[in-house]
């Protein structure tokens, strides 16, 4: 399996950098990529900037970058074509801005490396400098050399949240202001992020176990549980959602049950896209009217928890628990002195 040429290597980063691996990231340019459902979610992006800034690291948002548009191409209302050239003006944006790109959302960091996938497909990559010919006649925005085209060697980065604060786990840990005291914690990884390999360098780094977030359960004083369901699909499932939404929010349902069933006080997940799904109170009332069971089972992203257990500013805190009512038992329990 050939690495994508756009995925941070961790396992270098770590080899270099042993004590560290910070280090590495000091002295580069970072922004956030704004994934759509982070709307929903605001702790979701400051929870993680607010960390970074502290740790004395050049962090952004990403100024010029548009949707993904991952949803639209799984839903078959965008070509492979059209699909690469949103995330080649993407990049050829970011590529300005910054050094490395860290991404929220498992269905965002996918589209940017599934992009330059098809782009090796001569016939899609032809299609795609088409699409941006013609975006290059109505001249949108800011103008400046190669804009519109493929790029050939792009030097800019990207990272998932999660391995990137896996990668810096003891800097988070010394940041932190309160513990999760014994609650007893699901973790959900999401398709995107367990069956991902473009971002692996070898067979056996894609099929061997993910446990970033369980370990982290642990690191901040949680008892990670296992649970039926925890490698399955929160049911958004892109189109299926849409098309079917019974059988959608069948797997939905099977999720939080099964979470429900082993006693964990709460579902920790590194995707705003499962965060919604999962949250959702429309999708939560017509899961109790399909299945006549109430789920109160509370949700939040690992940048949410981690804003909590750094202590947030009241404000920001308020305006997370008010997103996420569900939490606001669970913030008491964390920040209770």
């Amino acid at each position: 399996m050939e690495a994508q040429n756009l995925a941070l290597d961790l396992e270098k980063i770590e080899k270099d950098y042993p004590e560290n691996p910070i280090e590495f990231f000091r002295g580069k340019r970072l922004c956030l990529f704004k994934a759509c459902l982070e709307a929903y979610f605001p702790g979701v992006r400051w929870g993680i900037q607010d960390l970074l800034e502290d740790l004395d690291l050049e962090v952004t948002t990403c100024a010029s970058q548009s949707c993904c548009s991952g949803t639209f191409f799984q839903r078959n209302l965008i070509t492979r074509a059209q699909f690469a050239a949103i995330n080649e003006r993407n990049l050829n944006e970011m590529n300005r801005q910054a050094d490395i790109v860290l991404f929220s959302c498992n269905g965002c960091y996918n589209s940017v490396l599934r992009g330059r996938d098809f782009l090796k497909v001569p016939e899609v990559k032809k299609k795609t400098q088409d699409i941006l010919n013609n975006l290059k006649k109505k001249d949108l925005g800011e103008n400046y050399p190669r804009k519109y085209n493929v790029l050939g060697n792009p030097k800019i980065k990207v990272i998932h949240d999660l391995d990137f604060l896996y990668l810096i786990k003891n800097n988070v840990l010394d940041s932190l202001k309160f513990d999760l005291k014994g609650l007893k914690v699901a973790a959900h990884y999401g398709c995107h992020y367990l069956n991902l390999e473009r971002d692996k360098k070898s067979i056996e780094s894609y099929i061997k176990d993910k446990t970033k977030l369980d370990e982290f359960i642990t690191l901040f004083g949680g008892i990670p549980l296992d649970y039926q369901e925890k490698d399955e699909c929160c049911g958004w499932g892109a189109s299926q959602i849409v098309l079917h939404p019974e059988e959608a929010l069948k797997v939905t349902y099977k999720k939080l049950k099964s979470a429900e069933n082993v006693g964990a006080d709460f579902l920790l997940m590194p995707c705003p896209t499962c965060l919604y799904t999962l949250s959702k109170p429309e999708f939560r009332n017509e899961i109790n009217t399909l299945f006549n069971e109430k789920l109160d089972i509370p949700t939040i992203h690992i940048n949410e928890l981690i804003a909590i257990l750094r202590g947030c500013e009241e404000e920001r805190c308020i305006t997370l628990r008010r997103r996420t009512p569900r939490l606001d038992e669970i913030f008491e329990i964390i920040t209770r002195e």
